[in-house]
């Protein structure tokens, strides 16, 4: 039983991971092993498979039992350390939908497997990624990841969810947790870091299990434009060196992916910092291949109840370095940093999507 080969390009930089499977420096489209270079310096992305068990016996398996689901087999392990394993029994009374871990339903946090096809029409790797946002358009909904956790239009995506107990299922009875085929992906914009996005359509017969809040931060309330008291870019030059200052709102974001160690089970953290660069936004926080993807919001101060939570980006990159050096040996670093978190800013989001598609607000807290 062959399994998939790995292609999961996930941007990360100076981070490792207990995987399934080798580790292999790619391109953010998983077609080359060079480092993405920008005007400002440069950012690593990694490749990492998937859990073993997920071969074309299983996805084959997966398709057709369409709606009805797909129950992980027998000794799986998902990448939660566990918490999947008896993820029908979690809990479900929560006040606010979406708080739950695992998260019930599909919606920001969901753990999502986009499959690759060859040429032959066979499928040859998927990529392991996190949802961020809901978007609708009409009836339609969407659901947003990374562009490049996406091969081409019309792939199929499938997902690890935990059905509503109130929703019917959409094959008849009653829906356990599993493997769905949730969607296909109808935008995809892979242009790296400030231009990464994704939107999977999902398939009607899903829509009354989507959930657009946000776990544990919860939100969104709209989308973070601007606003924040901001500290000016700067440069400052010494002799030869020269270091360069993003422009840097101070607030706290938080996010919730699946990355590997760090964000089992799609742990949610709390970040510091947002640093303004093009059409990117950057943060400091810990993140590990399989966050890839996750929605970014603004946590409000805690002592303001009912404060907004509004979407700030998705993730996608960790910087590993932004120096450069000319023929007069003048050395210039910044304006970003090794260690900076960073994704696409919303207001880029929102124009990739058009204005057919709007964000969905999610309950606060």
């Amino acid at each position: 039983m062959a399994s998939l080969r790995p292609r999961l390009p996930l941007l990360v930089a100076l981070l490792g991971g207990l995987l399934w499977g080798p580790i292999t420096p790619s391109r953010a489209g998983g077609t080359s092993s060079t480092t993405e270079t920008y005007a400002w310096g440069s950012a690593v992305p990694i490749l990492t498979s998937g859990p073993s068990w997920y071969d074309d016996a299983y996805y084959d398996q997966v398709l057709a039992n369409g709606m009805g689901g797909t129950p992980l087999p027998a000794g799986a392990q998902m990448p939660d350390n566990g918490t999947y394993a008896a993820a029908g029994s979690a809990s479900t009374g929560e006040a606010t939908p979406g708080v739950e871990r695992p998260p019930i339903g599909i919606g920001p946090g969901t753990w999502l497997i986009s499959l690759f096809f060859g040429k032959n029409g066979l499928p040859n790797g998927f990529a392991w990624c996190t949802a961020n946002f809901v978007f609708q358009n009409g009836t339609s909904f969407g659901l947003g990841t990374a562009g490049h956790c996406a091969g081409v239009l019309s792939n199929p995506v499938t997902a690890f969810v935990v059905p509503p107990p109130e929703a019917p299922c959409p094959s008849g009875g009653v829906c356990g947790p599993g493997i769905y085929p949730i969607g296909k992906f109808s935008i995809v914009r892979n242009g790296g870091l400030g231009n990464d996005f994704a939107l999977v359509t999902v398939d009607s017969q899903f829509n009354s299990w989507m959930r657009p809040t946000m776990p544990v931060f919860g939100g969104p309330t709209g989308a973070y434009t601007g606003g924040l008291p901001t500290v000016p870019a700067a440069s400052n030059s010494v002799g030869l060196l020269t270091v360069l200052t993003p422009s840097y709102s101070p607030a706290v974001v938080g996010y919730c992916g699946h990355g590997a160690v760090v964000g089992t089970g799609g742990t949610c953290r709390a970040a510091a910092g947002l640093f303004a660069s093009g059409t990117a936004f950057l943060w400091y926080g810990p993140s590990t291949p399989g966050d890839s993807g996750s929605g970014v919001v603004m946590v409000p101060n805690p002592l303001t109840p009912q404060a907004p939570v509004p979407a700030v980006a998705d993730l996608t990159h960790i910087i590993i370095l932004d120096a450069s050096v000319s023929r007069k040996l003048a050395v210039t670093v910044g304006p970003e940093y090794p260690g900076m978190v960073g994704g696409t800013q919303m207001a880029k989001i929102l124009s990739i999507l058009g204005s057919n598609w709007v964000l969905v607000n999610g309950a606060l807290p």
